[in-house]
């Protein structure tokens, strides 16, 4: 079993109050440690950031099973700011700990290996934080790995819009798939990946919709698997959707969704729908699954939660063994010997 573990979720915005109420709203978090950092110890890329350095406001909060960092560059040369700058709002790192990787050398070693330089360091709050540039490797995201293993979530919620049960997957949309897998094996350590294409058609989309109009649309994807998370990396390939019409072609790869609530009762499928669309957030794309058998939906909590949608799932009954079965699968446990 892989073992990262998934800290929290690093997301970029424009206005850290609006967005606190959002999260409030959106997934009840009601208690935030709030700052504003201006570290005079900045290193971007290897550079002293000495002439503009960065700062922003934060704020960290969570509920039962996640837990965010919200930030708003206010000035200055930061990761946090190069994201808002050149991709807009959005999930910019994600910060995990590996428990095999137990200090800040073994990490720092881990990633000189892989040939993945240091994007921003700098001591925050008394801690030395450093962010690795993995945006090309990855898909348009950093990541910030530690040594102390703090799993998401552990706090009280009151009165959330969505139920969540944690991160069942980040949905990461990327040029190519398969060019990414290797990167993911060697930073993460996931070894094995369910490959599939979804498309509209029987047995995998049955029914797409985009934007309320049925739609001939079809991405390439591979799901891994790490201790408390997952990823689900997708390619389009043909036709409307999402993914490509308002994210991908704006602002390029990058994480587009988190799916974080599933349900097995059609009536509190139709409960979550209705009670989100009420407040105005609709589902934008989704479709029956695998014969009918599930469902998907994304609902538009883009603007409200920082350019990402929350992606729910209603899992009806068990489908078809020839539905259910990825296309194929990729172990990279089985992986030659290059001489070979």
């Amino acid at each position: 079993m892989n073992t990262t573990i998934l800290n929290r979720i690093g997301v970029v915005v424009y206005d850290l109050d609006a967005a606190v109420r959002s999260y409030e709203k959106i997934y009840g978090i009601t208690s935030w440690e709030r700052g504003t950092h201006a570290p005079e110890d900045g290193i971007s890329y290897g550079r002293h950031n000495t002439e503009t350095p960065g700062r922003w406001a934060s704020a960290v909060g969570s509920n039962e099973n996640l837990t965010f960092e919200l930030i708003q560059p206010l000035s200055g040369e930061s990761p946090f700011n190069e994201h808002l700058r050149t991709k807009r709002e959005g999930i910019c790192f994600i910060q995990v700990a590996v428990p095999e990787l137990a200090n800040d050398a073994a990490i720092t070693h881990h990633f000189a290996e892989l040939g993945i330089r240091q994007a921003y360091a700098a001591t925050v709050d008394g801690t030395q934080r450093r962010f690795y540039d993995t945006r090309t490797e990855l898909g348009g995201f950093m990541v910030e790995m530690v040594s102390e293993q703090r799993p998401m979530g552990g706090a009280a919620s009151t009165d959330a819009l969505l139920p969540t049960e944690g991160i069942y997957h980040f949905g990461v949309l990327v040029h190519d798939v398969m060019a990414t897998l290797e990167h993911y094996r060697a930073i993460f350590g996931i070894q094995r990946y369910e490959m599939k294409t979804w498309e509209t058609g029987a047995g995998r989309l049955d029914r797409s919709q985009y934007r309320g109009e049925l739609v001939d649309h079809g991405y390439f994807t591979a799901q891994g698997a790490c201790s408390n998370f997952a990823f689900e990396i997708i390619e389009c390939n043909h036709g409307p959707s999402h993914y490509n019409r308002e994210f991908f072609d704006i602002r390029g790869p990058g994480i587009h969704h988190v799916f974080t609530t599933m349900t097995t009762d059609s009536a509190e499928w139709d409960r979550i729908i209705h009670t989100a669309a009420t407040v105005g957030y609709e589902l934008c794309m989704g479709s029956p699954l695998r014969g009918n058998a599930a469902e998907f939906g994304y609902l538009d909590t883009f603007d409200d939660l920082g350019g990402y949608l929350v992606e729910i799932v209603v899992r009806r009954r068990t489908p078809d063994p020839a539905y259910a079965s990825p296309d194929w699968v990729i172990d990279y446990s089985t992986q030659l010997d290059k001489e070979c």
